[in-house]
């Protein structure tokens, strides 16, 4: 194998670590949050920012969410129409990072407000963005189906040693 060669098991390995670095950062923040609110670190500000945040945070999550996912299918089109898996597989990750940064900006807006306001609710957000990025996981099998690769190109994404480009 030659130095610039990439296989599927270590595509992969990349793409999980930055996950989970993902995911990681979000749950650290939020019980950083969740210490200084619960402490007494930090006091909440009143009920005027918080009636402003119940309405602004949720369009946020929801644009974050639906945003995300559009933008992951216009990402993906654009990977299904290279010829290359290498560069399919380039542009599948391209795609997966814009999706989890449109999470991920809602997850820390959601956690910001929890500081301001002490609202436990904004915080049970951020774990709903959460958990939708633990069904979002990398994958194969995920990337095979997102994808629609041909037999031979799933011959090598299954295959740990495969050389992806």
């Amino acid at each position: 194998m030659e130095p610039n060669q990439m296989t599927s098991k270590a595509y992969f390995k990349a793409l999980t670590i930055m996950y989970f670095a993902l995911i990681a950062g979000l749950v650290f923040f939020g019980i950083v949050a969740l210490f200084l609110v619960q402490s007494g670190q930090i006091s909440d500000t009143g009920d005027e920012l918080r009636n402003i945040f119940l309405f602004v945070a949720p369009l946020f999550l929801v644009g974050g969410v639906f945003g995300s996912t559009i933008m992951f299918k216009k990402g993906l089109v654009e990977a299904k129409n290279k010829t290359e898996l290498l560069e399919k597989l380039n542009f599948y990750r391209s795609a997966l990072i814009v999706r989890y940064a449109l999470l991920e900006g809602p997850a820390f807006f959601t956690t910001v407000v929890y500081l301001i306001t002490g609202d436990l609710l904004f915080l049970g957000m951020t774990a709903l963005i959460i958990v939708i990025f633990l069904i979002i996981n990398p994958s194969p099998e995920k990337a095979i189906n997102d994808l629609e690769l041909s037999y031979e190109e799933k011959q090598v994404l299954n295959d740990e040693e495969g050389i992806l480009g």
